[in-house]
């Protein structure tokens, strides 16, 4: 099954229960709001007990997963700005990796 939520804390729950982040990328809004894509079994089953407020957590797994996310956000939203800026520029954005930002 596949998932697709903008909802961080949604997304860290997922992420600490198991279930795998696929993929995430901007919304073509062209505001800074990034979609998950989450795939998995139980991920819907998942969504309906963090919805319904019956998710429980262990909480150094969900501050481990809430990390994860938001590194690979804010990598994901800085590469994105970079590419803006060398295009603006007339360059490529060709070599950006994920060690440009480290």
């Amino acid at each position: 099954m596949r998932l697709l939520t903008n909802d961080l804390y949604e997304g860290a729950w997922l992420l600490s229960q198991g279930v795998e982040l696929s993929d995430l990328w901007l919304d073509r809004s062209g505001k800074k709001i990034v979609v998950f894509e989450f795939m998995g079994e139980d991920v819907l089953d998942l969504q309906s007990r963090y919805k319904d407020g019956k998710a429980e957590v262990n909480v150094v797994k969900l501050k481990s997963s809430l990390r994860e996310i938001k590194d690979r956000m804010f990598w994901l939203l800085k590469s994105k700005e970079l590419q803006t800026q060398r295009l603006r520029q007339g360059g490529n954005y060709a070599g950006i990796t994920e060690s440009t930002f480290q």
